[in-house]
């Protein structure tokens, strides 16, 4: 179905490009949101650009993934382009990110009210290489199976488990310290 309105998008018929983003512009922006440190503005920067890029090319999808990971592939290359041009982006809190909330559900103003528990998950995930980072967000994205993120990523499966693996003990180990720390300074409080 997917193949079919990018035929028709590259045919020339560009309203089709409606029908695509009803189905993944929720999650393309909730990946791009993740990936951008919470930024929305980026965040939607990197998405319009990556549908300016379905009309340009969508003529030359090859079918060798399916359209899905090929938009991830084109969200998450936007996402890398933004970063380089503004490194202060890793700096920011990743608020729009929660493990749990595959929904991704983004306010108008982009930010969220956080708890100290999501504050110490964002923080942790602002510790992340981007390439852990990237295989994180993907495999715990809607939808995303550990193969399809391999194919967004052009990685083979056994490096992105990898990565998956190694960002998920970082967090955990991350999170850890924070819980212990948290503890220690509970401690300390008279109720």
């Amino acid at each position: 179905m997917d193949e079919q309105i990018l035929r028709r998008i590259a045919g020339g018929e560009h309203e089709a490009l409606g029908e695509l983003a009803e189905r993944y512009e929720t999650a393309l922006l909730g990946l791009a949101c993740g990936l951008l440190g919470g930024s929305r503005s980026q965040a939607e920067d990197a998405v319009q650009d990556a549908w300016i890029r379905v009309l340009r090319g969508a003529g030359g999808f090859a079918g060798r993934s399916s359209v899905k990971t090929w938009l991830f592939r084109i969200v998450i290359n936007g996402c890398r382009e933004i970063r380089r041009r503004d490194r202060r982006s890793r700096t920011r809190e990743i608020e729009s990110f929660r493990l749990h909330d595959a929904g991704m559900n983004v306010p108008a103003n982009g930010t969220f009210e956080q708890t100290d528990r999501d504050r110490r998950l964002h923080d942790a995930l602002r510790t992340l290489p981007a390439e852990q980072l990237e295989a994180v967000l993907l495999c715990h994205h809607h939808g995303v199976t550990q193969a399809e993120a391999a194919a967004v990523l052009d990685i083979p499966e056994g490096t992105l488990k990898g990565r998956v693996r190694t960002g998920l003990a970082r967090l955990r180990k991350r999170l850890g310290h924070a819980q212990a720390d948290l503890d220690e300074s509970k401690k300390g409080r008279t109720p």
